[in-house]
């Protein structure tokens, strides 16, 4: 399941690159927990996707430590 946790809107012409940074914090890697009944944050691997809609092929990988 996809769920966006953060966006810039920017426009890159044909063969122009760009780094991008943002900041995922505590909020935004917390799940739900049907267990605890509350909010978590568990040391997972993401899979993080960027591009122009929620169809986006572009991704690497953060690894979350506890």
């Amino acid at each position: 399941m996809r769920e966006l946790k953060g966006f810039q809107r920017f426009t890159l012409a044909a063969g122009q690159t760009r780094t991008v940074t943002f900041e995922l914090g505590p909020d935004q890697l917390q799940n739900w927990s049907a267990a605890t009944r509350s909010t978590v944050q568990d040391a997972t691997t993401l899979d993080i996707w960027v591009g122009g809609s929620s169809t986006a092929d572009l991704a690497t990988v953060l690894e979350v430590t506890a």
